[in-house]
């Protein structure tokens, strides 16, 4: 039985303009699974833009778990990119963990064939080409905008008002921005001190913000254009003087070059128990052996507006200690996951398949009510979202139970796998947790559950 990744993607425009482009996409690919008896697991980027992959969170997960699948599927090759060179390194990542793609939507976008590989060269290159004539007719109206002091974007900054479309300064908030420049100053830039003033005289910010007024160039009359390193005079005011502004960028702390890129082998399976979001590895260089340690970045996050941490799991935890962890007690977290599988299995079919049930003739009759103009269109999109994304949970926790084959786990457990482990590089060991193991959940240096593929 093949064992697929099936990714979805749709941008926040995309959901504005076609609707609910999601959940077709899913239907689609769990049909075709279902009619050719494939393994599968959903990854979902949601409201995000295919013109980059770096911030698609799903995507890297589904290609750093790529080892462990025979093939990636999507419905059209514009949900995976229409970026020339992204597509290019997604394909490149594939071939070397021996996985191939495929478009069900598009017979032709198949790379298990010589002539698939070619049209999906071709196509990505067209799918870029029209991205950038779009950015460049969209870049030659921002310049002319630019060039007549108009403001481009809708998005107010904070110390100024948009007027007739030019920025003036607003006087209070301005005020507030050199005051709180000034107390860095007086604090000798103590972020900590420095946060709890913001969040006093800055209602409803959070630390992203303190850190974004403290090094904005605008308030002295430089204008940054959005992720480029170009600066426009005479397009903006200035709220402060160019002395102060220094002195506050002197204080502020200096970043250091990452040393992460050293080889692991759990990068990408380790989740915070508390607040469930993946922990990221830090890389200790103090010692001759470079020590491995992953950490909540939650932790080190502000509440928005509050003094308060997002996660209480501060503490890290040594990849040494999770792996000896799991050689020591893998058949134990195993049995302890299938037991807690089985009950699960046991309640989607008594009460969940009744649920979905009821939920699609919901649907069915929220249709007949809109088509027969009972009910207008913006209550329509409302309760076909609601009900839609309550079946959309339900068929998710029915397709991981329901599919769950572990007899490859099984069939481990009881091999010399200790034995065979413990000769493997670093980057083999790291194949191996991830061809069994989903998800390893810490809290407090301890590992509280494991769940497996």
């Amino acid at each position: 039985m093949k064992y697929v990744a099936c990714y979805c993607r749709v941008s926040t425009d995309e959901q504005a303009k076609f609707g609910f482009s999601i959940q077709a996409q899913k239907d689609a690919l769990e049909k075709y699974c279902k009619e050719n008896k494939y393994k599968y697991e959903f990854y979902v980027d949601e409201g995000i833009s295919a013109s980059s992959m770096k911030k698609r969170k799903a995507l890297q997960e589904m290609l750093n778990k790529s080892n462990v699948f025979d093939m990636i599927l999507f419905t059209k090759l514009d949900r995976l990119s229409r970026n020339v060179l992204d597509a290019n390194n997604i394909n490149k990542i594939l071939q070397e963990n021996n996985c191939t793609m495929k478009a069900i939507d598009e017979d032709d976008i198949d790379t298990s064939t010589a002539d698939g590989t070619f049209i999906f060269n071709l196509k990505v290159s067209l799918a870029q080409r029209e991205i950038g004539k779009t950015s460049e007719r969209i870049n030659f109206v921002f310049k002319n905008k630019r060039e007549k002091g108009e403001v481009t974007s809708g998005t107010k900054k904070y110390g100024y008002d948009i007027v007739d479309k030019h920025f003036k300064i607003n006087p209070s908030e301005a005020e507030n921005i050199v005051n709180l420049y000034k107390y860095f100053i007086n604090v000798n830039g103590d972020m900590k001190k420095t946060y709890k003033y913001f969040i006093q005289h800055f209602e409803g910010k959070g630390y992203d913000a303190l850190s974004n007024y403290l090094k904005d160039t605008s308030y002295i009359g430089k204008y940054k254009l959005y992720r480029k390193n170009v600066y426009l005079d005479n397009y903006i005011p200035a709220i402060m003087s160019t002395d102060l502004w220094q002195k506050v960028q002197d204080l502020r702390p200096k970043k250091t070059i990452s040393k992460n890129n050293v080889e692991d082998i759990f990068s990408g399976l380790i989740y915070c128990y508390n607040c469930k979001s993946r922990m990221y590895k830090k890389v200790d260089n103090r010692t001759k052996n470079k020590v491995i340690r992953y950490c909540c970045n939650n932790s080190y996050l502000y509440e928005k507006g509050k003094e308060e941490k997002k996660c209480i799991n501060n503490a890290t935890i040594r990849e040494e200690d999770i792996e000896q962890y799991l050689l020591e007690n893998l058949f134990k977290e195993f049995n302890k996951y299938k037991l807690n599988a089985k009950i699960e299995k046991e309640i989607v079919t008594s009460s969940n398949l009744q649920k979905i049930k009821q939920l699609e003739k919901k649907v069915l009759k929220l249709k007949d009510l809109y088509l027969d103009d009972l009910i207008d269109k913006e209550t329509y999109k409302k309760d076909y979202t609601k009900y839609t994304k309550e079946i959309e949970n339900l068929k998710q926790t029915k397709i991981i139970t329901e599919n769950r084959d572990l007899s490859h786990i099984e069939k481990l457990l009881n091999s010399n796998y200790i034995d065979i482990y413990n000769k493997l590089t670093t980057t083999n060991k790291k194949k191996f947790w991830l061809s069994i193991i989903d998800k390893i959940y810490v809290y407090r240096r301890q590992i509280k559950e494991v769940t497996f593929k």
